[in-house]
């Protein structure tokens, strides 16, 4: 892994010193688009159906009767409200707060645990890191960088019928179609960070058998989808210049 100097010498990784949930880490996320939440901007737009399209839609059955069609030229509204709540962030120069959720706070005080069991469950080295940028305007803090050039994603649910849940995960595919924000946060801080595999893992100490208490689904990266975050992320940050430059 990277020394601590040549880190400090690279802009993209100038920063996964810093230590996560700090007032310094608080600063550099402000009014950047982050892995956690970048999940936002990847529901599309919709628009209406061209004449050509509606001539070529199926006779019958699935998607006979679409009228709409995704549309990646534009952001959708949910994706416009996450570039607003950035705008914000800029203007006030401060992150927007999470609040006080007991989730929260649980999932917090057992993340050091969760990444120790893992580490030693897997028999895999793993390293803090804070936070990688990726252009002015994005970026993302995988939970622990992992041996093999590979990052570590922690869920720690607060209620123990979730991690039921997690413990029915076959696959990364599973990850996708039922978790698709934890999916794509996975996806982000691997194209963030430039590595090659993530571990996603969710955690759960009540569970009285070891084989319950961590679950555990390898993800490999996405080129296709990579190219598509980027895509959104160049047009959230138009959007986010665009709203700065308006309001002066």
């Amino acid at each position: 892994m990277d020394t601590f100097f040549d880190d400090l010498l690279d802009e993209r990784t100038a920063n996964k010193w810093i230590e996560q949930g700090t007032f310094e880490w608080d600063a550099v996320r402000i009014g950047r688009f982050t892995a956690s939440e970048i999940h936002r901007l990847m529901e599309p737009s919709k628009r209406e159906m061209t004449e050509a399209e509606l001539r070529e839609r199926p006779k019958s059955g699935k998607g006979s009767s679409a009228k709409l069609v995704y549309d990646y030229s534009k952001l959708s509204d949910a994706a416009l409200t996450y570039v607003s709540e950035k705008v914000a962030e800029v203007l006030t120069g401060t992150a927007k707060s999470q609040g006080y959720a007991f989730p929260l706070v649980w999932g917090n005080e057992h993340e050091e645990e969760a990444a120790t069991y893992f580490s030693e469950k897997k028999s895999l080295s793993i390293e803090k890191t804070g936070f990688y940028k990726y252009t002015d305007h994005a970026g993302g803090s995988p939970d622990r960088l992992v041996e093999g050039n590979a990052i570590l994603e922690i869920k720690c649910p607060f209620d123990s019928k979730n991690q039921i849940d997690y413990l029915l995960l076959t696959d990364q595919f599973d990850v996708r179609r039922n978790y698709f924000p934890y999916w794509v946060q996975c996806q982000a801080n691997m194209m963030f960070t430039g590595t090659g595999l993530c571990h996603f893992c969710t955690y759960d100490p009540r569970m009285k058998h070891e084989q319950h208490k961590l679950t555990h689904i390898e993800i490999k990266p996405d080129a296709e989808f990579h190219d598509l975050i980027a895509k959104q992320l160049i047009l959230a940050t138009k959007e986010k210049l665009k709203l700065i430059q308006l309001l002066g």
